[in-house]
């Protein structure tokens, strides 16, 4: 009865916090330490939201910024997306030109003494900062997160909430079963650095609709005050739409209908939420839940600002709106409470075309799985006996992300 009432005073508090459409479940928003593991456990297990504010002070906001990004990594070529042109490339850029107009503004011009062929090349790229929604892609890329950016590494890892589920070496964390000589699966640190966008009509968001394969924890690191004061935004710097295993039927069938086939019969087509070509504006949510009702058509909006590290339940179809322009970092994990779901998405990958972007079993599931049972049953022989198959399965030549945002 106890943890009842407090998750119902949890609720009522987000519900007077923010304004709630008909088709949005409420999230619980705690401070660090105001929920112990066995509670964050039970509500994990019902895939319930929960945000966890406060961790800006163990980030150090000081090394997120886009001054620290430009002064220490300005010259290093970076894959730019415009979030506005179905995530087009508009090709490789100086990390520097990325960052310059995070804040609206061009800040950071005193950083910069530039020749008339790079003074030339950042007209061209100012023009597509105005004119869309850009966003980077894999950076930094292949490298472990640790090697490249140690300080970043530690102090993510120090913010980093429930840490028997969120860190390599949890205890809740079924990935760290797997033997030391397998090559595990690239569960993060990853950043995400985009600007700002909309998600009201005729909006394209920042991250379209998808799910992952795994567990996820999203802390922002920074977001641009500059930005939200001059678009009049004051509730979050990003918003997030989670919507539960249970809403995934009618989503699809909410999507088939807006790309106008029967999705379902044609198997080019792939699948409309694991294609993540599609971001639902407020309309669209709208509409989803007048057709579907409380039975399919809500999910839960999530308001993001730096230092809230939001938690998405595997099997759970999400999108992400940044409002300001924003550095996030994420971490993928492996909970037992979400293993079925865990296991439903891989499967649903695995059916998927050989040449979709998502046929890959990146997460190594049936070798988590395996290893998991095989530990606690402490069956060595059975173990030893037939680690070089399960070993050939696990190893890969390069590591590929397993979330998005």
């Amino acid at each position: 009865m106890e943890f009842k009432a407090k998750i119902e005073r949890l609720q009522q508090k987000s519900r007077e916090t923010y304004r709630h459409d008909p088709w949005e479940l409420p999230v619980i928003y705690v401070q660090p330490g105001e929920l112990s593991a066995a509670e964050f456990s039970r509500l994990w297990r019902n895939g319930t939201v929960v945000v966890v504010r406060g961790l800006l002070g163990a980030l150090d906001a000081e090394i997120w910024k886009p001054r620290w990004w430009i002064k220490n990594f300005g010259y290093e070529m970076v894959s730019i997306l415009d979030s506005a042109q179905a995530e087009q490339s508009v090709g490789e850029w100086p990390l520097r030109d990325f960052y310059r107009l995070f804040d609206g503004a061009d800040n950071y011009s005193e950083l910069f003494n530039d020749s008339s062929m790079e003074k030339d090349e950042w007209e061209t790229h100012r023009r597509c900062l105005r004119d869309g929604v850009m966003k980077l892609k894999d950076w930094p890329p292949a490298e472990d997160f640790q090697a490249r950016l140690p300080d970043h590494f530690q102090r993510f890892m120090d913010a980093l909430p429930f840490s028997e589920y969120t860190h390599r070496e949890g205890k809740f964390n079924l990935v760290n079963r797997l033997p030391a000589e397998f090559v595990p699966p690239d569960l993060g640190p990853k950043m995400y650095c985009a600007y700002g966008s909309s998600d009201s009509e005729g909006g394209v968001g920042t991250t379209n609709l998808h799910c992952d394969m795994a567990d996820a924890v999203n802390i922002m690191a920074y977001a641009s005050k500059d930005f939200l004061r001059k678009n009049g935004i004051e509730l979050a710097a990003a918003v997030w739409d989670i919507y539960p295993p249970e809403a995934l039927k009618n989503l699809r069938e909410y999507i088939y209908s807006l790309d106008g086939i029967a999705g379902s019969l044609d198997p080019s087509y792939g699948d409309a939420i694991h294609n993540q070509a599609t971001f639902l504006t407020r309309p669209h949510r709208k509409q989803l839940y007048d057709a579907y009702g409380d039975a399919g058509g809500r999910c839960y909006r999530v308001y993001q600002n730096p230092g809230d590290a939001v938690f998405v339940p595997a099997g759970c179809a999400h999108q992400v709106c940044n409002y300001a322009s924003a550095v996030k970092v994420a971490m993928d994990f492996v909970s037992p409470e979400r293993v079925d779901q865990c296991k439903q998405m891989t499967d649903e990958f695995r059916q998927l075309q050989p040449s979709h972007q998502r046929n890959k079993d990146l997460l190594q599931l049936n070798n988590i799985l395996w290893w998991t049972v095989a530990g606690r049953q402490q069956h060595k022989p059975a173990a030893a006996s037939t680690s070089k198959a399960v070993r050939g399965k696990g190893k890969s030549k390069s590591k590929q992300s397993i979330n998005g945002d």
